[in-house]
């Protein structure tokens, strides 16, 4: 064998190699991704034992509810009416920021400012841990918007979030960001005022205890039979026909017919669906995912799920289970029906509508 030929050899094995290992890498970054998205796809939660799934920091983590769970019998029942009426969500005095999920620091300038001479809160909106809006009230048009580099500007609104799905704004974050404010003010020669950070404090924490209430994830598993698997080609081909699209984090995702996102299929493995690897993968089982408070008629998108996970399940030749590997019976779906109810009356109550702009904020 020529040098020549030994060395072609050589080259080719660290080609393919290098193709192994990149695949390998993209694997792992879509399954974390994945496991980050669905983190609670195996918490077996009860509505009894909602303590036990409360987090180290004291946030109750989003519960995946079984549908065969010991759900009350005696839910509240809406009218068709009430259920198809869109939902009713009281709207905040700003579309900007919001009272009831921001902390909201005000300033005022003695003169008109460009949107350059605030640009330390830009610089510094990743540092508090939840999202920072920064509005400004166009002297020329009167109207509040994200401050331009053109136009000029007196009054601002600088809000921090309290409450999102990894729990509420410390305190120390709150006194860090007030005091961002307080020193920007100074600089300017503003007037600046900033609500008592204790008290924002501790109706965040209210609030995080009600949004840990209703969060929730339905989740139907189709599992293969035996020792069967289900082939990658054949799930991507179903969930096309279906309506569904393979999304960046390894993930099918159903929109309606507005691109609003309904709910997901899964790999009930580890492995994520990949558009390179799909062809290469196979599994025991797939998982449909209903994220609940991020979705506005909660019923019509369950059914669709079901209709859905049911012609999946015939054409695969699995069977329809929840996460205990129990199947499912119509009764439990009847149950999930009524919970969805009740879990869209405690949101309206608090003006926080399923799928609404409150509720994608708050459990995002």
């Amino acid at each position: 064998m020529s040098n020549l030929q030994i060395a072609l050899i050589l080259i080719g094995t660290l080609f393919v190699a290098g193709i192994v290992l990149f695949n390998w890498m993209q694997q792992r970054s879509h399954r974390r991704k994945a496991e980050a998205l669905f983190q609670a796809r195996h918490d077996d939660v009860l509505l009894e034992g909602l303590d036990q799934a409360r987090g180290d920091d004291g946030r109750i983590e989003h519960q995946l509810i079984d549908l065969d769970d010991d759900i009350p019998d005696d839910l509240p029942v809406l009218t068709e009416e009430a259920e198809t009426e869109p939902a009713a969500e009281s709207k905040p005095a700003m579309h900007f920021a919001d009272s009831e999920i921001d902390y909201i620091a005000e300033m005022q300038a003695a003169s008109p400012i460009g949107a350059e001479e605030i640009a330390e809160v830009f610089r510094r909106k990743h540092e508090f841990g939840k999202f920072v809006g920064v509005y400004g009230l166009n002297i020329e048009s009167g109207t509040w918007e994200e401050p331009h580099a053109r136009p000029k500007y007196r009054n601002f609104k600088i809000s921090l979030q309290l409450v999102d799905r990894s729990g509420v704004a410390s305190l120390a974050k709150l006194a860090e960001f007030r005091d961002m404010v307080v020193g920007l003010a100074a600089q300017l020669k503003a007037t600046e005022h900033c609500p008592e950070i204790n008290e924002a404090h501790a109706r965040a924490i209210q609030l995080d205890r009600f949004c840990a209430e209703v969060d929730m994830l339905i989740g139907i598993n189709v599992m293969s039979r035996g020792e069967e698997t289900f082939a990658g080609t054949k799930i991507r081909g179903l969930a096309e026909a279906a309506g569904f699209r393979l999304e960046s984090d390894g993930t099918f995702k159903y929109f309606d017919d507005q691109g609003t996102h309904l709910f997901s299929l899964c790999n009930h493995e580890p492995a994520v669906f990949l558009p390179d690897g799909i062809r290469h993968l196979s599994t025991h089982g797939i998982t449909f995912l209903l994220d609940v408070p991020r979705v506005a008629q909660g019923k019509q998108a369950f059914d669709q799920m079901i209709t859905i996970a049911k012609s999946f399940s015939g054409t695969l030749g699995g069977v329809l289970v929840d996460d205990k590997r129990l199947m499912l019976s119509e009764a439990g779906f009847d149950k999930i029906r009524r919970l969805l109810q009740e879990i869209k009356l405690k949101m309206e109550s608090r003006q926080i509508a399923p799928g609404g702009e409150r509720a994608l904020r708050l459990f995002s």
